[in-house]
């Protein structure tokens, strides 16, 4: 972001969100095998660890503090074998993100899950509806009244409900009563 400071020169501004990171191992078992309780926590000495194939008996992650301390922002990054989760406990921001080799998907405060796929689609989804921009630019809303599409070009939409079918296209419009 380049902001103006108050002599009239052009600067950069970042505004500091975190303030510190350290690497973490968490041992799911004890050295003779028992699952413990809760994970032994140890800072490795040469900040390197290695990821294990099984996460319920050891994981890396990484804690990053924020810079307000009165706020419980702080981020977790869970280092996987198969994916990269973050964990935030936030009431107005992002709570999670998830990273694996096929999308990213992030929870919201308010329970909303974006999905962002490798081919670029995007689905929104919540307890009551989902809606999903395919990587085409084709749109389908879910809820539990209605299914609704509409093609990438804008050419066709269409609307389904359990009594009703609708559609507009390039050869005019169909409106009928499922079943007929």
């Amino acid at each position: 972001m380049t902001t103006r400071n108050d002599s009239g020169s052009v600067g950069s501004a970042v505004r500091r969100v975190w303030k510190s990171a350290q690497l973490y191992i968490g041992f799911h078992r004890d050295p003779s095998g028992r699952k413990r309780d809760r994970a032994k926590v140890w800072p490795p000495k040469n900040a390197s660890a290695s990821i294990h194939a099984d996460p319920g008996e050891q994981e890396a992650f990484l804690v990053v503090k924020s810079v307000d301390t009165s706020a419980s922002e702080d981020v977790q990054i869970r280092i996987r074998p198969d994916k990269i989760v973050l964990r935030r406990d936030c009431d107005t921001c992002w709570q999670g993100v998830q990273v694996d080799a096929f999308s990213v998907m992030v929870r919201t405060a308010d329970d909303v899950y974006i999905k962002i796929g490798y081919d670029g689609s995007v689905t929104r989804q919540t307890e009551a509806d989902e809606t999903t921009v395919d990587a085409d630019g084709s749109v389908f809303k879910r809820t539990d009244y209605a299914e609704a599409h509409m093609s990438g070009d804008g050419v066709t939409v269409s609307r389904r409900t359990d009594t009703h079918v609708a559609a507009i296209t390039e050869d005019g419009v169909v409106s009928k009563l499922r079943g007929e």
